[in-house]
């Protein structure tokens, strides 16, 4: 027996046609989104790029009505370009449409903090693609496939390297390394996205901690030998990494608890019981 085909709105077509826009997932406690800012800035570069004509504005200002409705939720932006007739060119499709939608805020047990993570190392690779890469753009088939490898009540978070077999990051956060007292994290100049707690850990947790960061490209063999592992993203906080496939890894709560101070501070104790 076959559904009915649904019908796709035309202001949705090329979103669904061709993954041709960029989305945001805003955490938000007791009214408040502590990384707003950063996420503004992330869209604002983003549509740029992809020369997406938006009133940012007046997103924004839909975005800050969804969270007076829903003060505790983690709020997902959609913008996508429309308009134009139908092709890959995208110079006729001179509008956008945008989505922005309420789920229920998340709770997540205090062990990923304290015990840390497992990460499985998946199959599926990044490909290269500098004029998209750091963008979170709709087409995210390769993170797809990925997460559908993780086993089951094995690993927490799937390990995404790209083709030529440099750690990227994970199928749904980034990841940083601590060497020689140095916290060290993937370049993103050719796939991968430029996650928004990375950049706050970059731009302004690092220098409290107080420890300099850097970009470089790492290899699977460089990672499982570092002093300490964790994962992060603007949802989940920050997460050490336990185990990486079969190979155990120190946690070390000396970073990670310096990082988990500022993010208690803007709320995020409120996520774990």
């Amino acid at each position: 027996m076959h559904a009915a085909a649904a019908t796709v709105p035309s202001c949705w077509d090329r979103a669904v046609s061709y993954g041709d826009g960029v989305f945001e997932s805003v955490l938000v406690i007791e009214g408040i989104a502590p990384l707003w800012a950063f996420h503004r800035l992330r869209l604002q570069k983003s549509i740029q790029r992809l020369g997406i004509h938006c009133d940012i504005a007046e997103l924004e200002k839909s975005f800050w009505l969804q969270a007076q409705q829903n003060s505790s939720a983690v709020i997902k932006i959609i913008l996508a370009r429309s308009g134009g007739a139908r092709g890959y060119d995208a110079r006729p499709a001179q509008d956008y449409t945008v989505q922005v939608k309420a789920y229920p805020l998340p709770h997540f047990s205090s062990g990923r903090i304290m015990e840390g993570v497992r990460l499985h190392v998946c199959q599926q690779r990044l490909s290269h693609n500098p004029a998209i890469a750091g963008m979170k753009h709709l087409n995210r088939l390769e993170q797809v496939i990925a997460a559908s490898e993780r086993p089951p009540g094995w690993a927490d978070e799937g390990l995404m390297l790209d083709i030529t077999g440099a750690v990227i990051e994970c199928t749904s956060s980034n990841i940083f390394m601590l060497r020689e007292n140095i916290l060290v994290t993937p370049r993103l100049d050719h796939c991968g996205v430029d996650g928004v707690m990375r950049a706050v850990i970059m731009e302004s947790i690092a220098a409290d901690i107080p420890l300099p960061v850097q970009e470089a490209r790492l290899t699977l063999a460089e990672i499982l030998a570092a002093d300490a592992v964790f994962i992060c993203n603007s949802v989940f906080g920050v997460w050490p990494v336990c185990s990486i496939g079969v190979s155990q890894i120190k946690v070390q709560h000396a970073i990670t608890g310096k990082i988990w101070q500022r993010l208690n501070a803007m709320g995020y104790a409120r996520l774990y019981g």
